[in-house]
């Protein structure tokens, strides 16, 4: 079981460097079965498709965010705290593992289809709703301790915060340039943490006496 488990990571290894490297559509499981020094025949008994092998990437993708939403949540005392956490730690995953961030906006791009069917595909999916879950979670405890002020279904306002931040954190850096022609002080960097701010703001209730006057 052991050695079946140290080959299949092999084989993963291979995929990620040449999928990271030249891209998916580039990659070819023949280059996928030389690069981890197996045979082709070999390469199916463990994966059926080159998808399969795209989405046990994404397996990974999702275990290091995760592990980076469990990290940075230790502290949190209160649900607005611990639902800032992980908005702070997908921006810290985008910044320290680019190419593992790639796969989940390139991932959230498709269609979500409930039918999904392969042991890789099924558990990058459970991934997904396993850190969904923890943000949706986040934002009941905020609303039980008041920590979050906001009249709406939890389910919804997680929701519009799981696009808002997937959104800044893309479309900020794409645009950088193009914002930085007005002012020097318009980093990616800054918007997102603007993003952070502003948002944190509206959602937590504080000085909304300002806001109002």
């Amino acid at each position: 079981m052991k050695n079946r488990e140290a080959k299949s990571n092999m084989i993963v290894d291979a995929a990620e460097q040449l999928f990271f490297s030249q891209g998916f559509k580039a990659t070819s499981m023949d280059q996928i079965a030389r690069e981890a020094d197996v045979a082709k025949g070999t390469l199916y008994l463990y994966f059926k498709s080159k998808k399969e092998l795209y989405y046990a990437v994404g397996q990974r993708a999702m275990e290091c965010l995760k592990g980076m939403f469990d990290e940075t949540s230790v502290a949190a005392k209160t649900g607005l705290e611990r639902l800032f956490s992980y908005a702070k730690a997908f921006l810290k995953f985008q910044k320290e593992h680019p190419n593992y961030y790639d796969f989940i906006i390139n991932y959230q791009g498709e269609k979500y289809k409930l039918s999904k069917q392969g042991r890789e595909v099924k558990s990058t999916y459970e991934g997904s709703i396993h850190l969904f879950s923890s943000v949706m979670d986040s934002v009941k405890e905020g609303m039980e301790d008041g920590s979050i002020k906001v009249d709406m279904e939890p389910e919804l306002l997680a929701s519009l915060l799981w696009c808002e931040i997937c959104g800044v954190a893309q479309f900020a850096g794409l645009r950088e340039l193009f914002f930085k022609q007005f002012s020097s002080e318009v980093t990616a960097d800054n918007i997102r943490d603007g993003f952070l701010n502003l948002t944190e703001f509206f959602i937590s209730g504080q000085k909304k006496e300002e806001f109002d006057t």
